[in-house]
Order: structure tokens, then sequence, then C-alpha cells
């Protein structure tokens, strides 16, 4: 499992006015809560955060939070619990952070990579991701990167199941065996007659020359 290091500093002022101040200086507030410990709130700055999240697991990525209170030098075992992002732009706005227990099992989502072209696809055939994330629960030491799933084989009108996937007995998958991963579908059939599609055809003709002599018109005034 991938594994970084993120150094923050604690928040002096919480509430509204102390996230507005925190985002205004180029940070991005955040809370670091788990069992038995009090929520800590947090200032993350985001380049730091993406770059310690820059490893083949992404946002499961275990992550050392360490920050100064007072004195003491803390070092937290944690994972990205949940981010928020502004609509328009996109921007983070708050994080949340879970602290770890290594001798406890934790819940979370592990991405399915697609690998290989599809034979169903070279026929025509459309691939259809179903599943991109596999819920899973293990010790956080062994948290897959992801799931690589090869679709080479794949023809139309076939799927991959959940049940292909091969872990080990330390990771429990909280997905049914049955559940579909991918699947190709059959190509749309053009259910139109030879009428319909000329007919059609010629109207998109007609409505070409009328935009056309409508310009003319326009450009004679």
């Amino acid at each position: 499992m991938a594994q970084s290091t993120l150094e923050v500093t604690l928040r002096e002022k919480t509430g509204k006015s102390g996230a507005r101040k925190t985002r205004n200086d180029g940070n991005v507030p955040g809370v670091l809560y788990g069992k038995g410990i009090e929520p800590v709130s947090i200032t993350v700055n985001p380049a730091a955060l993406k770059q310690a999240l820059s490893t083949e697991a992404g946002e499961n990525t275990l992550l050392d939070i360490n920050y100064k209170d007072g004195e003491k030098s803390v070092s937290r075992l944690s994972i990205l619990n949940a981010a928020q992002y502004d609509f328009l732009t996109n921007k983070p706005l708050h994080f949340d952070f879970h602290a770890l227990d290594v001798n406890k099992k934790i819940t979370v989502n592990v991405p399915v990579k697609i690998s290989g072209k599809a034979k169903g696809v070279k026929e025509g055939g459309i691939l259809e991701e179903i599943l991109r994330e596999i819920p899973v629960e293990c010790l956080p030491k062994d948290i897959p990167n992801s799931f690589e799933v090869d679709v080479t084989d794949l023809e139309v009108g076939h799927s991959i199941h959940v049940e292909i996937l091969k872990t080990s007995d330390a990771i429990t998958l909280l997905k049914d065996d049955s559940e579909a991963i991918v699947t190709v579908l059959a190509p749309k059939l053009d259910t139109r007659t030879e009428e319909e599609v000329a007919a059609e055809a010629a109207a998109a003709e007609e409505e070409g020359e009328e935009e056309s002599a409508e310009e003319g018109e326009g450009q004679s005034e």
C-alpha cells in the first residue's frame, strides 16, 4: 500500500470566518478525526496534498499527517475521507481526514482500471463500465491500489463480473460476485426504412437551401 507524508498546521481560528481566511491565504481548511481522539482543525496546503496523493493508490494513499501542537510534534496515520469542491471553480473547499488504527479494518473504495481493447468493441460494440470502484474491507496496510480488469477477450453481449477479481484472504469484497463490472453492448441498429432515410435526407437538404437563400438576402440588403 502506498504511503506519503503530509505536513499540516493547526487552525487557530475556526468557523466560517476562519475558513474564509484560510482559503484567502491559498490553503484549505480541514478536520482530522478518528476513534478515541478529539477532532483536530487543520490547515492544508492543496499542492502538498496533491503531491502526497500522487501515488498509484490515489486518494487511498495512507498519509502520515504531521503537525505541531504547542511544543509537541504529532504524527497520525490517516486517509483522506472526503473532499468538498466548489461546483463552479472546482477549487477545494474542505478536507476530512480519518485517523486510522493499523490493527482495525476499514472500508474503502478501490478504483477499477480497464486494460486492453475488447474484441466486441472491434466488432462495433460499445464498452460500458458499470463499476468504476469496488468497496472493500481490510486493514490499512492491505488496501489494494486498484483492481485491473483485462477486457481483451470480451465479446458483444458478454460481461465481466466481480467474481474474477483476485484478492488475498485479508481483503473482503463488499460487492456480490454476480455483479457486472464491465460489459460490451450491441451496437444500436438503424431501424429506419429506406424511405424514411431518404425523406430525412431530403428534408435536411431543403433546410440547407433555405438557410443559404436567407443568408443571400441578408447580404443583398
